[in-house]
């Protein structure tokens, strides 16, 4: 395969990844908007869900869209997609020993620092739980289900925590608690606006 060539798994993924995010405006939120918005966010985890390996191409992908972001000035797009790749990291299975996908991430978010509130309050929320999958992977995972079923969170010294699949219960309600983050946008400034504070000075 020449260099920058895709695979037809890949055009697959990337052409559900793109259905999930258009038509994504502060101003189309309504009925319709959530329905179609689940619809394909459904149709891509299908997708990504028949091979463990196909959920670090999405994650790439979902890293590129989001430099594309940063360039464009996209802002509408910046939190479903955070919200994107921390469901499809909660979902990972199991990380390749030489991946240094998250290391990416992690410099990518790092660049949102700066933005107003509340976009770099998203990507310091995602840079947390990056840091804590680098020292532990799984262990974001282990936490919410033991929270949502009222269990002490401990602290674990082990380096890794086995992943499980998550539950149709569970990922309901972890994509409940994620929504809060679009609706936030819409009282607050963009970046070059001019106004708002940021996460670093």
């Amino acid at each position: 395969m020449q260099p920058g060539a895709t695979t037809c798994t890949e055009d697959r993924i990337q052409h559900a990844l793109e259905r999930c995010l258009h038509g994504l405006s502060l101003s189309r939120c309504s009925t319709s908007w959530s329905a179609g918005l689940c619809l394909n966010c459904w149709s891509l985890q299908e997708l990504v869900s028949r091979d463990p390996g196909h959920f670090l191409i999405l994650l790439e992908q979902i890293l590129q869209k989001t430099r594309e972001v940063q360039e464009k000035g996209t802002y509408d797009l910046l939190a479903p997609l955070a919200l994107l790749f921390y469901s499809t990291v909660l979902c990972t299975p199991h990380f390749p020993p030489d991946s240094d996908l998250l290391l990416k991430a992690a410099r990518t978010y790092h660049r949102f620092l700066t933005w107003p509130v509340p976009y770099c309050s998203i990507c310091q929320e995602l840079l947390t739980f990056i840091d804590a999958e680098l020292k532990a992977p799984g262990i974001s995972y282990q936490r919410l289900v033991r929270a949502e079923q009222g269990l002490p969170i401990r602290s674990h010294r082990s380096s890794t925590v086995p992943r499980a699949w998550p539950s149709l219960r569970t990922s309901s309600r972890r994509l409940q608690k994620l929504r809060s983050w679009p609706r936030a946008l819409g009282t607050q400034p963009r970046p070059g606006s001019g106004s708002g504070p940021s996460c670093r000075q």
